[in-house]
């Protein structure tokens, strides 16, 4: 009986510890639920007090915190936040049309400003019916209030009529929109903290622009532009016969490879996003979440139009100190680019000139699309060489350098040699000048009477001053000589 009975007081008091532990864990929990309730209040009360635009460089304090972000929603800090973040054009005073064009633009190193490139691309280059069915939004993102003043100025007086008939739509981030930005401690460890900062603003910029859009309900598709891209004519109906193309369910069609450029979603999807981008805003850039996002969305796979319909030209980032030179390799721009085919014999192609992966040296002779772009700036003696398997007879040498996008990046002080001897690493000696560069272009005729011989085994542009700019070499031509018919009936009858 004892044995028992002591058994039982040991139940007991286990029972009692536990009973204990569950009230003490109760009483926790209703103290957090109300802490929470009192942080919400604070927040929000805070926020609303803080409806001017900032007139500052730093997104800092007065913000609403990172658990506000999965979810999102501005209204909760700010009623009809649309009204207050629209600086030209009504949201209200709108039809809905088939396409909204977005973009944010902020301030560049030097005043640059690739904006005006963009908008008059998108506007020349459009069917003048579809363009009816486009809205395009311009999110300000940077909080300078003389800045934002300048550029709504410039875009109403170079583009009245797209401004005036509401096709032109610009917008205003505000301070309060944006969460800390500041000792940002999550996010890829060989990002400086200047970039995860930079990174992580534009993701809420991104954020805000498709909130605007998805609240305002502007139209039935949404596609992402960056500021500093142009494209090509006919753009719009291209985009509208892919749309149309498609057999399945979809939730992004890409008109770009790179980044988030020329990314087409459906607009009532765009809270989704939202939502995604804004939950890992520091972790990741937008252009790594979407792909995420779009095997969520149930698209397992990207569908790209090829040839693509938008070209990257900005250099200058908005991330100070940072040059962005990437290039859609895939651009419809760059696709047709030789005017005229060359023969174009085997042969190597050599270069001590650091050059950007997508833009090799094998882009400018052996492929119908592409060029190459050096990654450093040449220097004197600096070369471009065609090695030739084997020794040819050339008629003629063609080489186009720069693009239109980029008049200023092409070879300036430089000459055109050919080389009829080799030496024993395949290479060649003793070469001979033959023509000089004139505005990024040599065309040479009657090569076999410059060198008085038709065993060319090599030929090279070869830099004689250092330049400022990077070098791009869009094409090089080779002709080969070709025997008259009246030499080749001789042969002919001599056989």
């Amino acid at each position: 009986m004892k044995k028992r009975k002591n058994i039982l007081q040991t139940i007991l008091s286990l029972v009692t510890v536990m009973v204990v532990i569950v009230v003490f864990q109760t009483i926790l929990f209703f103290i957090q639920i109300q802490h929470n309730a009192q942080f919400y209040q604070n927040n929000n009360r805070k926020e609303l007090s803080i409806r001017p635009i900032a007139a500052t460089k730093e997104v800092i304090g007065r913000s609403p915190k990172r658990i506000l972000y999965p979810q999102f929603d501005l209204d909760l800090i700010y009623q009809n936040w649309t009204d207050t973040a629209t600086l030209i054009g009504s949201p209200r005073e709108t039809y809905r049309r088939y396409l909204t064009i977005g973009l944010v633009t902020a301030k560049r190193p030097q005043n640059t400003v690739y904006l005006y490139n963009t908008l008059s691309s998108l506007i020349t280059n459009a069917n003048r019916e579809d363009f009816r069915e486009i809205y395009i939004v311009i999110l300000l993102s940077d909080l300078d209030q003389e800045w934002r003043t300048n550029m709504t100025s410039a875009i109403v007086n170079k583009y009245p009529q797209e401004v005036k008939n509401g096709t032109i739509k610009i917008i205003g981030s505000f301070d309060w929109m944006y969460p800390s930005l500041t000792n940002l401690t999550h996010h890829r460890k060989w990002h400086s903290k200047s970039k995860a900062k930079w990174k992580a603003k534009q993701n809420i910029d991104f954020v805000l622009l498709w909130l605007y859009v998805y609240k305002t309900k502007l139209s039935e598709f949404y596609l992402h532009l960056e500021d500093d891209v142009i494209t090509v004519g006919g753009y719009t109906k291209a985009m509208k016969t892919f749309i149309k193309d498609q057999k399945g369910e979809w939730t992004c069609l890409e008109f770009s490879e790179l980044g988030m450029i020329a990314k087409l979603y459906h607009t009532h999807d765009l809270e989704a996003l939202v939502k995604m981008v804004a939950l890992f805003y520091q972790e990741q850039p937008a252009d790594n979440t979407y792909l995420h996002f779009n095997p969520q969305m149930l698209q397992f796979r990207r569908i790209i139009r090829k040839p693509t319909l938008f070209q990257h030209i900005g250099m200058t980032s908005s991330q100070w100190g940072h040059v962005q030179s990437i290039k859609d390799r895939f651009c419809v721009a760059n696709v047709e680019k030789k005017l005229s085919k060359g023969d174009n014999p085997p042969a190597k192609v050599l270069t001590n000139l650091k050059f950007l992966s997508k833009h090799s040296p094998e882009n400018v002779y052996n492929t119908s699309f592409g060029y190459f772009w050096s990654k450093s700036k040449p220097k004197k003696d600096d070369y471009f060489r065609i090695v030739f398997n084997k020794p040819q007879a050339i008629q003629r040498i063609v080489v186009n350098s720069g693009l239109d996008i980029f008049p200023e990046v092409k070879v300036y002080s430089a000459v055109l040699e050919i080389s009829s001897k080799n030496n024993n690493r395949n290479d060649c000696t003793d070469y001979n000048i033959i023509e000089t560069f004139v505005n990024g272009k040599v065309d040479v005729q009657n090569v076999p009477y410059l060198l008085n011989t038709t065993e060319i085994r090599c030929f090279q542009i070869r830099f004689q001053n250092s330049q400022n700019f990077w070098a791009i070499i869009q094409e090089i031509l080779v002709f080969l000589r070709r025997l008259a018919v009246s030499t080749k009936l001789a042969y002919f009858i001599k056989l």
